[in-house]
């Protein structure tokens, strides 16, 4: 009907997994009848029917393989991780409706995020808005995204936590072990901070 045009599907697993692998019932269930539904209906098209079927999905290995067939999706594109530059166009794109302070620096924000994805960084920017709005601050300032990086790896910091001197000696070896192997390997990502403040439900080591 609405041809020309392009289909795209997000999470395509959550249909498309593999049939007759049901762990709960070991039978059909509603999503394998949308796959067969939905097989049936990329047999319909031709070349030049002016449609163009995309999906997504971050499990392609538990897709079913009559997915992956001739006509239907058969060719693949791997998406890496966005690498500096791409992190950096990506900060830009998801900054826009802030208020920023001056000392603003994309270039450094990027470098402090190695290994993030595209939905990591604009969670990183949603939170340091919310950083500075909890500070009833006027702008987001650098330290405010630099709080939301370690509150997204590490998790909520735990003020309330005691650590005694000695717990405090052997968890720095702890993390400075880590550091050094880190700083050590040559193509593993750029050592960015290293701290023993407990977050979350452990101590964490930032990489």
């Amino acid at each position: 009907k609405n041809a020309p045009c392009i289909v795209f599907i997000d999470e395509i697993d959550a249909i498309g997994r593999a049939r007759g692998k049901n762990a709960f019932t070991g039978s059909n269930d509603e999503r394998e009848n949308t796959l067969n539904q939905l097989l049936t209906e990329m047999d319909g098209f031709s070349t030049n029917a002016g449609i163009i079927i995309l999906a997504a999905t971050n499990r392609a290995d538990i897709l079913d393989r009559a997915l992956l067939r001739a006509r239907r999706f058969d060719r693949q594109i791997y998406v890496d991780l966005p690498d500096l530059e791409e992190q950096r166009a990506i900060f830009g794109v998801h900054i826009r409706p802030l208020k920023l302070a001056k000392d603003v620096d994309l270039d450094f924000f990027a470098k402090q995020t190695p290994g993030f994805s595209g939905a990591d960084i604009a969670n990183v920017c949603n939170e340091a808005a919310l950083v500075a709005a909890r500070k009833n601050k006027q702008e987001v300032e650098k330290q405010d995204f630099l709080d939301a990086i370690d509150r997204i790896i590490g998790g909520l910091e735990k003020r309330t936590k005691i650590i005694s001197a000695q717990e405090k000696k052997i968890i720095a070896f702890h993390e400075a072990g880590h550091a050094t192997v880190s700083w050590m390997l040559r193509y593993a990502a750029p050592l960015v901070k290293v701290t023993i403040v407990p977050r979350g439900t452990i101590v964490t080591f930032t990489n």
